[in-house]
């Protein structure tokens, strides 16, 4: 007996106009366009009066816009298992060398958006809804990375190659490279990851 083909439930209106918005947040926040709820719903091609049933703030679009590209990250960019990885003195260069050219490339890839968001931060009106470390988390990357240090490390150098490596990572990194550096993207990967692997392997060599 052959079974019936599932029914596909159709979105609602609410649903449609739903997704319309957050799309179109989120092509702004690409294109470097405001992100505020006219923007949002021209875009949309909705009323303004019916967006702000959705994005009630100019707040509520940044968060909409920004989400997806925070969610990406986490999810193509997760730290290394401790228990999966060999975290021997002598690999650890590589590991940082793969770890930032992996996160630089979704930096590149994501170009666009990090700028925006960058360009926010910087605005004393956008100061508490968009911190200036970004939104991406580096942090925990960082922190995942530093675990494979040798014992004989000492906190102090773990702490100095923790901001050091801050650099290499998202809107930063593709700032420093390519408009004060002026270099093209695969130069800058490679400078990018060559600086991780040096950076590592100084502080191992000096402890």
């Amino acid at each position: 007996m052959t079974p019936e083909p599932t029914k596909r439930t159709r979105p609602s209106p609410r649903e449609r106009t739903r997704r319309l918005l957050a799309e179109a947040a989120r092509e702004l926040l690409r294109s470097g366009a405001p992100l505020t709820v006219q923007a949002a719903a021209d875009l949309a091609g909705v009323s303004r009066a019916t967006a702000y049933r959705y994005f009630p703030s100019n707040e509520a679009v940044l968060m909409h816009a920004t989400t997806p590209l925070v969610e990406d990250a986490d999810q193509r960019l997760q730290p290394p298992d401790p228990d999966a990885v060999d975290s021997r003195a002598q690999d650890l260069p590589e590991q940082a060398s793969a770890l930032v050219r992996r996160m630089g490339t979704w930096a590149f890839d994501h170009e666009n958006e990090l700028r925006t968001l960058l360009r926010l931060s910087l605005a004393p009106e956008r100061a508490t809804q968009v911190p200036r470390r970004g939104n991406t988390s580096r942090d925990t990357w960082i922190a995942a990375l530093l675990e494979g240090l040798p014992p004989h490390v000492p906190q102090a150098a773990r702490d100095r190659l923790a901001v050091a490596l801050v650099p290499l990572f998202g809107a930063d990194a593709v700032v420093w490279t390519t408009d004060i550096a002026q270099v093209d993207r695969d130069t800058a990967l490679d400078v990018m990851a060559w600086t991780a692997a040096t950076l590592v392997r100084a502080t191992i060599d000096g402890a």
